[in-house]
C-alpha cells in the first residue's frame, strides 16, 4: 500500500530555509536529494518508525541533520515539520 504524502505550510516553508543554507555551500541539490529518498520511503512504509510524542513519528535523514515530524491518519501522512537537529524548540 501507498500511502498519500501532504507537506504542511511550516514543513514547506523550513524545507526552503534549508534549501537556501544549502545552496551557499552548493550542497542543496543533494540535500533535497535525500530528503526525497525519505519522502519516497514514508509514502512506502511510514508505520516504520515508532511513535515519539502525541502520536508524531521522526524520520531522520541519512545523511544531513534533519529529521522528519509526521503523523499517519488513515492512508495519509502528514509531514508536520523539517527540524534541524541542533536547533532548540
Amino acid at each position: 500500500m501507498v500511502y498519500r504524502l501532504v507537506i504542511s505550510t511550516e514543513a514547506y516553508r523550513e524545507i526552503e530555509i534549508a534549501e537556501c543554507f544549502y545552496k551557499f555551500k552548493d550542497h542543496n541539490r543533494l540535500f533535497l536529494k535525500n530528503l526525497n529518498n525519505q519522502f519516497l520511503y514514508l509514502e512506502k512504509m511510514p508505520l516504520s518508525r515508532q511513535i515519539r510524542y502525541k502520536n508524531v513519528r521522526i524520520c531522520l535523514l541519512e545523511i544531513y541533520n534533519y529529521s522528519i515530524h509526521y503523523l499517519v491518519k488513515n492512508d495519509e501522512v502528514f509531514v508536520l515539520h523539517i527540524h534541524n537537529q541542533p536547533q532548540d524548540f
